[in-house]
């Protein structure tokens, strides 16, 4: 499940970012993969015990997870989505009951309006994370300016990745403003981390 990629320190990063994303955007049945994650993500305890979801609109050539926010409210779960504060680098997630609630905001992506309810964060807290990649170690690349971390850092749920198997790497640089994430699931299955 994992590739052959090693990253050792944060000199790597940048070089990381630009291979990682190509990598991620050759990958082919994004749809299918999309869907694969969704439906493995439903399949975990953690979703099963979790009252609100936290998910990101997808960019780039991330997996569409917008299914999955269907899947919750299904299933009567409360789902938000983030208001990225560009000028603390923090993220605000609101709850919305339906995507057509969000609009463009920061950096261009969909978001909640300021209007919409604040999510109140528990232990039963689900929170998907968005990656360029995972290590086996739970330690994300992201896009650099930190708001998930900053965000982990005083989360009291559970945290999981969704990502494509060939984009777990063996070890990616970190340093200690990194935080390691509860769960990783690709379209192979799941892998708990602690």
């Amino acid at each position: 499940m994992q590739t052959n990629l090693l990253y050792y320190s944060d000199a790597d990063k940048r070089r990381a970012r630009l291979e990682l994303a190509k990598i991620r955007a050759d990958i082919y049945g994004r749809g299918e993969y999309s869907k694969l994650l969704c439906n493995g993500i439903t399949m975990l305890k953690d979703y099963a015990d979790a009252d609100i979801l936290l998910l990101y609109f997808p960019t780039r050539s991330e997996p569409d997870l917008t299914l999955l926010a269907r899947l919750a409210w299904r299933d009567g779960k409360q789902v938000a989505f983030p208001i990225s504060r560009t000028d603390s680098l923090t993220l605000d997630f609101r709850i919305v009951r339906d995507l057509d609630e969000l609009a463009a905001g920061a950096y261009g992506i969909p978001e909640p309006c300021e209007s919409a309810p604040r999510a109140a964060l528990t232990e039963r807290t689900l929170c998907v994370v968005p990656a360029l990649a995972v290590d086996r170690d739970g330690y994300r690349l992201g896009y650099g300016k930190g708001y998930y971390d900053r965000f982990l850092s005083s989360f009291v749920g559970r945290s999981l990745v969704a990502i494509h198997s060939s984009l777990v790497c063996e070890r990616l640089p970190r340093n200690d403003t990194d935080i390691p994430l509860n769960t990783i699931i690709t379209e192979t299955g799941a892998i708990r981390l602690r």
